[in-house]
């Protein structure tokens, strides 16, 4: 016959097990959430980037893909940069919608790392956020977006081909 003791010893045992037991599935349930809703949240843009991708291969000859950008103004454009079977570092811009797609070579204008400089240089920014290729008023430009001085958020669009500013929207 067992004492009152080791009943109790060996029912704080099972309590403890299935206590870690229960705590390791809820660890595993959170994750499965967590990584189900980044997936469903991330598809559309990941689904983006397939389908531009594809259409650079197909009208650009595209062979080696080197970033992906989205740009939103008054249409929505999604770029492919990379080479071509030349070696040429070329933006091959897809619009979401209706249009053509444009294949521009980066030597022929600024490259993002220009255009951040400038605007750096020019505006004296806080903190950058991002620089994306795009089509205004049918011209392919620079969207460099970034916080100022003052912490406001601000909008460049710089001429790929020119480096001049088409339009600054300050201290949103």
């Amino acid at each position: 016959m067992q004492s009152r003791r080791e009943v109790q010893r060996e029912r704080s045992r099972g309590t403890s097990k299935r206590m870690i037991r229960d705590l390791l599935i809820l660890i595993i349930l959170i994750f499965l959430v967590g990584w189900s809703i980044y997936a469903v949240g991330n598809h559309p843009k990941a689904e983006a980037e397939r389908q531009a991708t594809t259409i650079a291969k197909r009208y650009a000859d595209l062979k080696t893909r080197t970033g992906f950008y989205i740009y939103n103004r008054e249409n929505t454009y999604y770029t492919v940069a990379g080479k071509n079977s030349k070696g040429q570092r070329i933006l091959v811009i897809v619009p979401q919608k209706n249009g053509s797609v444009r294949v521009v070579k980066q030597s022929t204008g600024l490259t993002e790392q220009q255009a951040l400089a400038q605007v750096k240089s020019n505006e004296h920014p806080k903190r950058v956020l991002k620089a994306v290729p795009g089509i205004f008023n049918d011209k392919v430009v620079w969207e460099v977006t970034y916080l100022n001085s003052k912490g406001n958020l601000c909008y460049d669009l710089i001429n790929f081909k020119t480096g001049s500013y088409v339009q600054q929207i300050n201290n949103l």
